[in-house]
Formats: C-alpha cells, sequence, structure tokens
C-alpha cells in the first residue's frame, strides 16, 4: 500500500506544484482560462449567438454575455437532449449530470469527457493534499458513499444522473481495490435495503477513510448501524446477506459473491457490542485515519454528532463543488474553505448586498475582500456561461493572490415576508447558538413562512430526547432573539409588529428521515441531498406530522 501511495504522489505532484503557481497571478490565469473556453466553443450555436468569435477580453465577454439561470440555458440544453450537437460546447456529453432546480424541473448539466478532465484536475490536487498529510489512508479500504451512476436517458440516449457515481464506477484499478462497496449497491431501489448492504460490506471490512458529500448520511448510518447491529453481525458470522432486503436480483448476486462466513470478525463486533454497549466507527475500525465529507453552511448541525460516533477523527471539506462545476480546493483540515480553482474554470463574483439593487456589477477574483459574502457567477468548460448557480461564498483569506472561498448558503433561501430579508444563514446560525444556550438537542430544523393577518416564521423541529415545557419554550425564545440580533431589518419588523411571533412546531421523531427517504424515492440524490434550513414553500410544513405547538405567549 505505501507503495500505491508513493506512485499516487508521484504522479499528482507535477499538477499541485502549477496549481500553487498559478495562484500567485490569478488574474492572468483566469483571463487564460476564459479565453481558451471563448475560443475552443466560438463556433457553437451559442458562441455564435453571443460573438464569442470577437471576444477578446474579460469586458467584452460581460458585454456580450448575460448572467444566465439554468432557466436561461435550458432551452439549449433541451436542444441537446434532443440529439442537436454544436449546442453550448464543441464537445459531445457523454451524459448529463442531473441535480434539483429552482422551478421543481430538475437541472441537466451537460458532462463531455473536456469538463471531466478540468474537475478531475481539481479532485487530483485535492487528493494530493490529502494522501501528503495523511500518509496512512490506504492502511485500510475506502467506505465511499455515492449516487447511482445512471438513473434514465434523455430522448436522444444520453444517460442521466450522478457524475460522481460515473466516477466512482471508472475508479482506476490500481485504486479500486482500495474500495469496500461495489457500485451495484448504489443502484439499490430501496433506500432502506441500500443501507443495510452498505453497513453489511463496511461492517466486516478494516475501514481507514470514509467519504460522502452529506455529512448528514453518515449520522444516518451510524443510526442504523446501531438499530441493525444483531442481523448485520448475524449475516457476517454466516456468509449471508438478509434475506429480507428487498435487493434487485442481480445486484444481490454480484454482493453474495464477495461474501464468505466470517465467526472472527462477527465475534470481534460481538465483543464491541458487549463492552461498549453499542456499535461505533471509532470502535470497530480502530485504523480509520480521515473523514471526507462538506463542512460548509449547515452542515454543522450534523459535524456537532460525528464526536460521539467518531471521536477525534479528523475531516476533510470536499470544498465548494457541484454537479456543475468543482471551484474549491481545501488543503487542511481544520478549515471548511477552500483555494479557488482558478485553472478549472471563469469565476465572477456578485456582492450579496447587489443581489436586490439595479446594479448587477460582478468582481473579479484578485477584487474581492477579505470577509465579504458574494453570489459566485461561474463559465464551465462544459458549456455553462456566467452561470448564476444562487449560492453565496465568503472570502476567509487568501493563499497567495488567490481567494480562500466557504460555502455559506443557497442564495434562493431568502425570505422577505415584509422587508427583513432573512437568509438561510442567519437561521442556521440562531438555530445553532439557540440549541447550546437551551441546552437541547436538536435532529433536523426548518424554518418556514406562514401567511396570516400578522405574517410569521414557523420552526419546524425535531428534537432527539424528551424535553421539558420550559426548554422548548426557551429554545423558541432563544431562536427568535439570536436573529434579531443576526438581522436588524428582522429585529425591527418584530418590534413593529408587521411580523408575528414566531412559533415552535415539535415533528414525529424520524419525520425528517422520512421525509428524506421520500425525496430519494422520487428522484433525489441521497449522498447530496439537502434538508433545506429555510423555505418559501408554504406548504412545506404538510409534508410532517405535527406532535406539538409551541408559542411565546402562552
Amino acid at each position: 500500500m505505501g507503495f500505491t501511495l508513493s506512485i499516487l504522489r508521484t504522479i499528482l505532484a507535477p499538477r499541485a506544484i502549477l496549481f500553487d503557481k498559478a495562484t500567485k497571478d490569478p488574474s492572468s490565469v483566469q483571463k487564460k482560462i476564459l479565453l481558451s473556453f471563448i475560443k475552443r466553443h466560438k463556433n457553437t450555436s451559442y458562441g455564435r449567438e453571443h460573438s464569442f468569435g470577437r471576444i477578446d477580453s474579460i469586458d467584452e465577454y460581460r458585454k456580450a454575455v448575460p448572467i444566465n439561470s439554468y432557466e436561461a440555458l435550458r432551452p439549449y440544453v433541451d436542444r441537446l437532449m434532443k440529439g442537436e450537437k454544436n449546442i453550448l460546447t464543441i464537445d459531445d456529453p457523454f451524459m448529463l449530470g442531473t441535480t434539483s432546480g429552482t422551478t421543481g424541473k430538475p437541472k441537466y448539466i451537460p458532462v463531455t469527457k473536456y469538463s471531466k478532465k478540468k474537475k478531475k484536475e481539481v479532485m487530483n490536487i485535492w487528493i494530493y493534499h490529502i494522501l501528503s498529510d495523511h500518509p496512512d489512508i490506504f492502511k485500510g479500504k475506502i467506505l465511499a458513499v455515492v449516487s447511482p451512476e445512471f438513473e434514465k436517458f434523455a430522448e436522444c440516449g444520453l444517460p442521466c444522473g450522478s457524475e460522481s457515481g460515473h466516477v466512482y464506477k471508472n475508479i482506476p484499478s490500481l485504486v479500486k481495490r482500495f474500495y469496500v462497496l461495489p457500485h451495484s449497491i448504489f443502484q439499490i431501489k430501496d433506500y432502506e435495503s441500500k443501507y443495510y448492504a452498505i453497513l453489511r460490506l463496511a461492517l466486516e471490512d478494516n475501514i481507514s477513510a470514509i467519504a460522502t458529500l452529506n455529512p448528514s448520511t453518515l449520522v444516518l448510518l451510524c443510526r442504523k448501524m446501531n438499530d441493525l447491529k444483531e442481523k448485520i453481525i448475524d449475516d457476517i458470522e454466516r456468509g449471508s446477506l438478509n434475506g429480507d432486503c428487498n435487493i434487485e436480483p442481480h445486484i444481490r448476486s454480484e454482493i453474495e459473491k464477495r461474501l464468505r462466513p466470517n465467526p472472527k470478525r462477527a465475534a470481534v463486533l460481538k465483543n464491541i457490542l458487549k463492552e461498549k454497549g453499542g456499535l461505533r466507527p471509532v470502535d470497530i475500525w480502530p485504523d480509520l485515519k480521515l473523514i471526507k465529507c462538506w463542512k460548509g453552511g449547515s452542515m454543522g448541525m450534523y459535524l456537532k454528532e460525528f464526536p460521539k460516533y467518531f471521536g477525534d477523527v479528523p475531516i476533510r471539506d470536499f470544498g465548494y463543488i457541484s454537479s456543475e462545476a468543482r471551484c474549491s480546493i481545501p488543503t487542511d483540515n481544520a478549515r471548511c474553505c477552500g483555494i479557488l480553482a482558478v485553472q478549472a474554470n471563469f469565476y465572477e463574483f456578485l456582492p450579496k448586498e447587489s443581489r436586490e439593487t439595479d446594479e448587477k456589477k460582478t468582481f473579479l477574483c484578485h477584487e474581492l475582500e477579505l470577509g465579504k459574502e458574494y453570489f459566485i457567477i461561474i463559465t464551465t468548460p462544459g458549456g455553462l456561461y456566467r452561470y448564476d448557480i444562487d449560492d453565496v461564498v465568503k472570502v476567509v483569506g487568501f493563499h497567495n493572490k488567490t481567494p480562500r472561498i466557504e460555502f455559506v448558503q443557497k442564495g434562493i433561501n431568502v425570505t422577505s415576508l415584509t422587508g427583513e430579508k432573512l437568509y438561510e444563514s442567519h437561521v442556521i446560525e440562531a438555530v445553532k447558538n439557540a440549541v447550546h444556550g437551551a441546552g437541547v438537542h436538536v435532529e433536523f430544523f426548518t424554518a418556514c413562512i406562514e401567511w396570516a393577518e400578522i405574517p410569521r416564521y414557523v420552526f419546524l423541529v425535531e428534537l432527539r430526547d424528551s424535553v421539558h415545557q420550559n426548554k422548548k419554550k426557551d429554545l423558541l425564545r432563544f431562536i427568535d432573539d439570536q436573529i434579531k440580533v443576526l438581522n436588524i431589518e428582522y429585529d425591527a419588523k418584530r418590534k413593529s409588529e408587521r411580523l408575528g411571533d414566531p412559533v415552535l412546531k415539535i415533528v414525529k421523531r424520524g419525520a425528517f428521515n422520512s421525509y428524506r427517504a421520500t425525496k430519494v424515492a422520487s428522484g433525489a440524490h441521497d449522498g447530496q441531498f439537502k434538508l433545506p434550513q429555510l423555505t418559501k414553500d408554504l406548504c412545506f410544513q404538510n409534508n410532517f406530522a405535527i406532535e406539538e405547538e409551541i408559542y411565546l405567549k402562552k
């Protein structure tokens, strides 16, 4: 394994060195990457419509091409989904990455060999830093959880699905042997059976690294590990896969070919169970060296649960990554930020406060201010031009002359019932502080709007334990007070009674996971699914059984 690590680091080192050099002059690098995209795609339908052949500068590009939402680009994607060529890029897509859209329709992101190569370059630099910091990461197997590669087909026959699933399925053979799960396991449609199969294979092996985008997936797996522990241990002992699992026959057959009776491992797990009273990754995988997952935005709520399952195992952020682009490279475990990937995409930044104004002046990466939040506008090698992905990022530092950015929130999650402009980041911070202040444990939460004679906010909360009535009221009061501190307009509207008193609604235990299961069953990516922490959907709370309502003045 040490030989494999040495080979990988040797292969990846030149790209990491070139990237570090690029961060010293990001302005020149960004101009070069943009003009290379323009030149490459000047004879496409989009390129001809926007005079790519006449563009020789960043300013000319910004004048010729408007800032685009996905809906503005959807007609072009629809054309290539019908089989038309040379629409957004000269490169034919080999698949379409799927992600949720703001209109309810899925977004389909063209993936070409060229765009895949540019993303891989960013990922390889990220991996290089991980290997440099954790030379023992291959001591055991890697447990990675992704979404399935293909889920449906476009009219022209192009497969639609998860690019991360595609990458996983096509891992080079040199590295594939270190992964504990076969790709087919992610194609199990029944999510309970999928989780069982994942745990069945993972608990039998020695895991030294875990990777999945959303930390909520790992919290869920840890809980299910203990719900299913006796059945899994029995399966390990007998070399079987529980017959009650609803697993497609061909996938079951592939998994069962791997299995052999393993009474020795079963005995180890039984002994841990007897001594500890439950199964925890930190106990069953003593060689676990690193967890790779998102750390920014609302993910902190789930990361607070990690110590009780994983102890002090370090966590490396995946960086700012989406179906559309891979945009940053985290280089240490301490932070949830990454260096802007200046060689992969062209970036523009719109100050957050400018979103609601007529002025839409964008700034380039070398013009950004430390501590300021921006909407990020990306131009990608896959044919998304001046694409407003509707994400807010924050500049938290610099590496050489290139900013380190941290994901803050989805920009679409901004509500304004009466001019308060409440951001999801305000809600996340307020609930985090309120949970600490009230001394309660919150499994999940979502803030909703509720129209009435005086509109108000509703906080849907699932509590882990039974909580005294006074603490529930404390939690609601703390949330309200914290938002007032974080958002002066909210405070003003509450004082002027233009916003009514908020309400805390306690949902039935397990309700949020059931909602997640429903969304996954309807096509959402399991590994990337994010519960909104703030939503404008007036009907959102209808998805949950409300056990109790808590008011400030009752």
